[in-house]
């Protein structure tokens, strides 16, 4: 071989030792934890206008998240508005494309009254803060159809 084709050779295995075979054992070995989210939340949200409707106005809700043994993808717990209405939900954590932050997909309410909720949860001067949107997919009232909410960990 002549001297550019070993160079050659000794730069792309260099590379493939110092880039690619640590990059393929950290995706086995270390996989990427979930968030910890499990704790107790004050937030508002408030419902998208509907036609025919009266203007929306935003409600304080709180929850209460509680998360499976290490962190895991099981989550539940309670959501209460302002007059002590409770109601108990549960979902599954996964990791979000932002860094360092998981999308909770979850449900509450009774058959015909069911409401969905997906949200992203990332942690902000070492506390959680979520925002996300919820949308009634059985029954309700007309003008409570969906919106948005966001919380933050008390």
């Amino acid at each position: 071989m002549n001297r550019k084709v070993k160079i050659y050779v000794c730069f792309s295995v260099l590379l493939l030792i110092v880039a690619v075979i640590p990059a393929l054992v950290q995706a086995q070995i270390l996989p990427l934890k979930l968030c910890c989210i499990a704790g107790n939340y004050e937030g508002t949200h408030k419902p998208n206008a509907e036609p025919n409707c009266p203007v929306p106005k935003s409600e304080v809700f709180y929850m209460t998240i509680k998360q499976g043994k290490g962190c895991s993808a099981d989550v539940w717990g309670t959501i209460t508005d302002i007059a002590g209405v409770v109601q108990n939900f549960t979902g599954t954590l996964t990791h979000s494309r932002i860094r360092g932050c998981c999308v909770l997909k979850a449900s509450f309410g009774a058959p015909g009254h069911v409401t969905k909720i997906t949200g992203t949860f990332c942690m902000r001067l070492g506390k959680w803060r979520a925002k996300g949107t919820y949308k009634e997919v059985d029954g309700g009232s007309p003008c409570r159809h969906g919106g948005t909410w966001e919380m933050k960990q008390i």
